[in-house]
């Protein structure tokens, strides 16, 4: 697949934040479930409150999956979801950042 290909290929936004429910220690299934996003192929970038991924369909599902899999390997979980289609670009993201900080 060339460049140009990859580029016109919707992108799908991933947004989860992980809550693991009577688990002593909530660290372990949050960075699990990360870290499991990204080893199915996406970047993830943690937040204070949530995790970004965007991706195309198909390595999003698989990372919201592997995500999921891996926080509930700890014990009982909540994830909330939030998918998005058609991503802003960078450049787009960059100017209303930009216009904010003005």
């Amino acid at each position: 697949m060339t460049a140009n290909e990859m580029a016109s290929e919707p992108q799908v936004g991933l947004q989860f934040s992980v809550y693991p429910l009577r688990q002593e220690h909530l660290h372990a299934a949050i960075q699990s479930a990360v870290r499991a996003a990204a080893a199915a192929g996406l970047n993830a970038t943690v937040g204070r409150l949530s995790t970004f991924a965007p991706g195309d369909e198909e390595s999003v599902f698989a990372g919201l999956r592997a995500a999921f899999e891996a926080a509930r390997s700890f014990g009982p979980t909540v994830m909330v979801v939030t998918l998005s289609s058609g991503l802003p670009s960078q450049k787009t993201v960059a100017e209303i950042q930009d216009a904010a900080n003005a």
